[in-house]
């Protein structure tokens, strides 16, 4: 399901916000508060309805939902979400304008427990996922962010999970031409820097900006700071779109 923000149409770059493993569009909350026009993503299981397995059955998903909106489109990816709006720009290149990708890589490796530990103890695999997340840690926060997950259920963080460990386009990005931003929190734990900077080395001219005092959701951790290199990103695209008219 699309949810988009009360705005009049324009011709400016439009953020597509797409949710991590096990979240929902409450984890872009800050910046669609934030960008007027943005879109927010909810993929299936999350937590309506049957997740889907694989990240380009999420892309078609996306693909279906936005083809008929008025561009130009920025696919605004966290994590999981990150690999989908990839993949969405090697399906689709023609709806994508440019693409923003938080706490992802070219590939996203899963170990074997934390698969292994959403049938032995789901919710604290759950919990371990939100504590990971966070450098700064409050416990109403954990509370609340481990609840949301809990709620999509297991097939659903399964299914994640699975999709993300069979992401991989490493070799595939040369193709992908629009510009590009890739961020990555200093000290996050579950998609470590080292992935981002391989996937910034591939994406033909991506910049990389490392977000210092942060883990895995930087977006909620620091929102200023990248609420303005999104708007900063936005603002030249807007720019160089203007010059190829």
């Amino acid at each position: 399901m699309i949810g988009v923000q009360d705005s009049e149409p324009t011709d400016a770059p439009r953020p597509v916000f797409i949710h991590g493993a096990g979240r929902t569009p409450a984890s872009w909350g800050p910046q669609l508060a934030r960008f007027e026009g943005a879109l927010a993503v909810a993929l299936p299981g999350h937590p309506d309805g049957a997740p889907l397995m694989g990240t380009r059955a999420m892309a078609d998903w996306i693909i279906a939902e936005v083809e008929d909106v008025p561009g130009p489109l920025v696919m605004v990816g966290h994590s999981l979400g990150g690999a989908v709006a990839l993949e969405v720009a090697l399906q689709r290149p023609d709806l994508v304008a440019g693409l923003v990708l938080v706490s992802t890589g070219a590939r996203l490796p899963v170990p074997d427990e934390a698969i292994a530990r959403i049938d032995a103890d789901f919710e604290g695999e759950c919990a371990r996922l939100v504590q990971e997340s966070w450098l700064h840690h409050d416990a109403d926060l954990i509370r609340r962010g481990t609840n949301s997950v809990i709620s999509m259920g297991p097939d659903s963080l399964r299914a994640d999970y699975l999709s993300a460990r069979e992401h991989d386009v490493r070799g595939k990005l040369a193709g992908i031409s629009v510009p590009s931003m890739v961020m990555s929190g200093e000290s996050d734990p579950l998609v470590p820097t080292w992935l981002s900077e391989e996937l910034a080395d591939e994406l033909p001219g991506a910049s990389l900006a490392i977000i210092a005092e942060t883990a895995h959701v930087p977006q909620l951790e620091r929102p200023e700071m990248i609420d303005l290199l999104i708007a900063a990103f936005l603002a030249r695209l807007e720019l160089s779109l203007a010059g190829d008219a």
